[in-house]
């Protein structure tokens, strides 16, 4: 018997990395809005950006330009949450989602969707087994 922790809803797997980008679009009243972000996380169909912005809204086109290779691509804003952080105060995190697919780019390779992120030990360097595998080579 397999054991997961839960269904992996996402089409494709998410990578934690900071990358430059640039965002332009138009807000509710119509002017332009230029803003420059850092992403949170990459997957082959959007990103999550750290982005102080108050004119930015679910379902809204943009354009995102991506800093490294310069190369931009249309796409639209999926969710919008802030999160509140002792430390930092409230930060707005946007999520954007590619209007056309586009699986190179970010220009990095993305793991297999359900892959896990290797754990190895301090001492000897070895890989660690999970929990979950753990159980699976007891019942086999």
């Amino acid at each position: 018997m397999q054991y997961t922790r839960y269904p992996e809803r996402r089409r494709t797997v998410r990578v934690s990395l900071q990358m430059p980008v640039r965002i332009e679009g138009r807000s509710a009243d119509g002017s332009k809005v230029h803003y420059r972000a850092l992403t949170q996380n990459l997957s082959a169909d959007g990103a999550l950006l750290l982005l102080d912005a108050r004119d930015i809204a679910p379902g809204q086109p943009l354009v995102l330009t991506n800093e490294m290779t310069t190369e931009s691509m249309k796409c639209f804003v999926a969710s919008v949450r802030e999160s509140r952080d002792r430390k930092q105060g409230v930060q707005r995190f946007v999520g954007v989602g590619f209007s056309i697919p586009q699986k190179n780019f970010w220009h990095i390779f993305f793991p297999k969707a359900g892959t896990r992120q290797a754990t190895r030990s301090a001492r000897t360097g070895g890989l660690i087994a999970t929990d979950i595998e753990r159980i699976n080579l007891l019942e086999n």
